[in-house]
């Protein structure tokens, strides 16, 4: 798990919609947790809230990060499946 990675993954959030989109398509946080695995990311909630805190210039505490997440993919996905911010909590919840 690695600061690193975290921001690499948050790059690739930030440029990758095609990434981004099926992150939100999985079934379940389990699906989201291979994807993220698969494409080569290992970080632990402390190093995501981290590179966000960074990238906005503020400390951020894990419920507004978490309120962000999950608002992007109640707005941007949850049409397509209703599961997704279900799915999204549950794994980011499971950050440790």
């Amino acid at each position: 798990m690695s600061v690193e990675s975290a921001r690499a993954f948050c790059m690739k959030m930030m440029s990758d919609d095609e990434f981004r989109d099926s992150l939100g398509q999985v079934e379940s946080a389990d699906g989201i947790r291979d994807i993220i695995a698969n494409a080569g990311f290992s970080f632990n909630k402390f190093d995501l809230l981290k590179i966000v805190g960074e990238l906005m210039g503020k400390k951020i505490e894990a419920e507004e990060l978490e309120g962000m997440v999950c608002g992007f993919y109640e707005e941007e996905v949850a049409a397509e499946n209703p599961k997704a911010v279900e799915n999204v909590t549950e794994w980011f919840r499971s950050l440790e």
